[in-house]
Parts: C-alpha cells; sequence; structure tokens
C-alpha cells in the first residue's frame, strides 16, 4: 500500500539477483509484459469486430423491419383508398351515408368529407 515500501522491497529483491539471474529475470518480466500486450489487442480487435458485426446485423434486421412495416403501411393505405373510392361511386349512385358507411367501413365523417 505504501509505495515507499514497496519501492524499497524492490531494491532489496533486485540486490539477492546475481547480474545473470537479474538480467533473465527481467527479460522474463518484459516476455510476460509483452504476451499481455498481445492478448489486450486481440481483445480489442476482437471487440471491434464483434460491433462491427452487430452493426452490420442491426442494420439488415433494421431494413426488414422497415420494409415489412412499409408494406404493411402501404397496404393499409391502399385498403383504405380502395373503400374511399368504392364509396365515392356509391355515394354518386344515391346510396344513403349510413348503408355506405355500413359496406365500406368508413366512418360517416370521413364519408361527409368525400
Amino acid at each position: 500500500e505504501n509505495p515507499e515500501i514497496n519501492q524499497a522491497l524492490e531494491i532489496v529483491e533486485r540486490s539477492a539477483y546475481s547480474d545473470g539471474d537479474l538480467y533473465a529475470y527481467e527479460d522474463y518480466l518484459l516476455e510476460v509484459m509483452t504476451q499481455r500486450n498481445a492478448m489486450s489487442n486481440e481483445r480489442a480487435e476482437g471487440r471491434a469486430e464483434g460491433r462491427a458485426e452487430g452493426r452490420a446485423e442491426g442494420r439488415a434486421e433494421g431494413r426488414a423491419e422497415g420494409r415489412a412495416e412499409g408494406r404493411a403501411e402501404g397496404r393499409a393505405e391502399g385498403a383504405k383508398q380502395k373503400a374511399i373510392d368504392a364509396a365515392h361511386k356509391m355515394l354518386a349512385d344515391g346510396m344513403s351515408i349510413d348503408l355506405v358507411a355500413k359496406y365500406s367501413g368508413l366512418s360517416p365523417d370521413e364519408l361527409s368529407k368525400i
């Protein structure tokens, strides 16, 4: 916990090694740090690849959902327009608004705007 005590311990440990042992120990530490750095880089690359794949999948899913929603909205608008066109013809032929509302599915308010 105390940095000064840690530094003193490192000095005592180093003094216990011969020059050859100290060189081998430092070489070993360097190798461990290199391996840790390589693993950290590989993890970072893996996360980046995972994010890119996730984004691509999300975009594909979003496009598919958007297309499905667009088709559903288009069909609904088309059905509504077909009902309006049919109601317009029925009203032109003299049918009552209540009867046209019954068969077209449109409300009397909607029919009054036609």
